[in-house]
C-alpha cells in the first residue's frame, strides 16, 4: 500500500500530489494542469479530476479524467474504515477477479490522517451506464448482475484464505450488529429516539408500521447475526444495491463502490441485491428463475450450490438486513427519495417471504 500523505481536503489535491501518486505505477510522468469539475457526495466524495500532462504522460495513455474518491465530507473520520476496505480492495482483491470493474491507477492509505483513497478511472468517458435506485432493472439485467456475484462468491467459495492467518483474513464476518465500538452506527441507529426519528420521515411513513417496533426490528437483527454464522463464507460485495452498479455500453454488468466487502453467506448480497433493484411486482414474478439461475451459475463455476428449498429459505431471512438499514439511512449518505425507493421493496419483501417469522423460528 502507497507511504504517500494524502490529502484530506479538495484544496490538498493538487497537480503535485496527483504526479506523486500516479508515478507510483507510472515512473516518470506529471500532471501539468488539474480543474476539479465535479464533486459528488455520498458516504465517500467523489471527485471528477480533468488532467494534463506531459509528454511522458500522454506516452503513458492516461485519461483526461479521473476520480478521485475518498473521505473529504464532515463525516469522513466516522466512516474511515470504509475508505480503507475499498482502498484494500483495489490493491489486493480486483486484479485477482475477472469482474467488470473500472481500472485503479492508485490506492493508499493514510493512518495517521484517517484517510484512505483511490483514483479511478472515470467511467462517464467510456460510456457507462450507471443504475439508479428509481429505475428498477429488466429481467435481463438483474441476470447479468447475479452471473457478476455468482462469478465473486464462487472464487473464495470456503476458501481458507478467508480463514483466519489467511491472505484475505481482514476480511471481517459479515454482522448487521457488530458488538462494542465497530457497531456504534449500526447499533446508534436503534437508540429509541433516533429509530422514532426515522420511522417519521417519509420513507418510515411508506413502510407498515409492524416495521415501527424498534424492539422487534433488534430481535430479528440479532436472530439475523446468528443465521449469518451458519454454511460455508464467501466473499461478498456487502452492499449491492443499485447505486453500487453499472453496465458497460456493450451490456457487461459493471460493480463500483467496495467499501463494505464482508465474508459471509451468499444469500445476503443476492437477497439485498434483488430486494433493491426490482420492481416489487417483477421481484415476486422473477425471484424464483432467478435465483435458480443463480444456483447454475455457481455451479458452472464448481461449486456445489445449496438445494433451492434451502436457498430460497435463506433468501427470505435475508431480506430484514436491507429493510433495516434504508430504514435508518442517514441523508448524507442517500436522498431521501432513494430511501424512500428501496426501503418500500425491501418491507413488502420482508412481508411476502414472512421474514419476521422465519427468524423468530430459529
Amino acid at each position: 500500500m502507497s507511504a504517500l500523505p494524502l490529502p484530506v481536503t479538495q484544496e490538498e489535491i493538487t497537480a503535485p500530489w496527483l504526479t506523486a501518486a500516479l508515478r507510483e505505477r507510472f515512473p516518470g510522468i506529471t500532471v501539468t494542469g488539474l480543474v476539479r469539475e465535479d464533486i459528488m457526495q455520498g458516504t465517500a466524495t467523489k471527485t471528477r479530476l480533468r488532467l494534463k500532462y506531459d509528454a511522458a504522460g500522454r506516452r503513458a495513455g492516461l485519461p483526461a479524467t479521473l476520480i478521485i474518491k475518498g473521505g473529504f465530507a464532515a463525516h469522513r473520520e466516522m466512516m474511515a474504515y470504509i475508505y480503507e476496505l475499498e482502498a484494500r480492495f483495489y490493491r489486493d482483491i480486483a486484479p485477482r477477479l475477472e469482474l467488470t470493474l473500472p481500472r485503479c491507477y492508485f490506492s493508499g492509505t493514510d493512518p495517521g490522517r484517517r484517510q484512505a483513497i483511490v483514483l479511478l478511472e472515470d467511467l462517464d468517458a467510456r460510456g457507462a451506464r450507471f443504475c439508479r435506485v428509481q429505475q428498477p432493472l429488466t429481467y435481463a439485467q438483474a441476470a447479468a448482475q447475479l452471473k457478476a456475484q455468482a462469478a465473486l462468491h464462487a472464487r473464495w467459495w470456503a476458501s481458507p484464505e478467508l480463514a483466519a492467518g489467511g491472505a484475505l483474513d481482514w476480511i471481517e464476518p459479515l454482522d448487521p450488529l457488530p458488538e462494542g465500538a465497530a457497531g456504534t452506527y449500526q447499533r446508534g441507529q436503534l437508540v429509541p429516539e433516533t429509530y422514532a426519528h426515522y420511522m417519521g420521515l417519509p420513507r418510515g411513513v411508506a413502510v407498515s408500521r409492524v416495521f415501527h417496533d424498534r424492539d422487534r426490528m433488534e430481535g430479528m437483527l440479532e436472530r439475523l447475526r446468528r443465521f449469518d454464522r451458519r454454511g460455508p463464507p464467501c466473499l461478498l460485495h456487502g452492499d449491492a444495491h443499485l447505486g453500487s452498479l453499472y453496465f458497460d455500453r456493450d451490456g457487461a454488468a459493471g460493480v463500483l463502490d467496495w467499501q463494505s466487502p464482508r465474508q459471509g453467506p451468499w444469500s445476503h448480497d443476492v437477497a439485498y441485491f434483488l430486494g433493491s433493484a426490482l420492481d416489487v411486482v417483477d421481484r415476486r414474478a422473477w425471484e424464483r428463475p432467478l435465483l435458480e439461475l443463480y444456483l447454475a451459475e455457481l455451479g458452472r463455476h464448481g461449486v456445489t450450490p445449496p438445494a433451492f428449498d434451502e436457498a430460497w429459505y435463506a433468501y427470505g431471512v435475508q431480506m430484514i438486513y436491507g429493510l433495516y438499514y434504508w430504514l435508518v439511512n442517514p441523508v448524507e449518505f442517500q436522498a431521501e427519495l432513494n430511501n424512500c425507493a428501496v426501503a418500500p421493496r425491501f418491507a413488502l419483501a420482508a412481508l411476502d417471504h414472512g421474514t419476521y417469522e422465519r427468524l423468530h423460528a430459529l
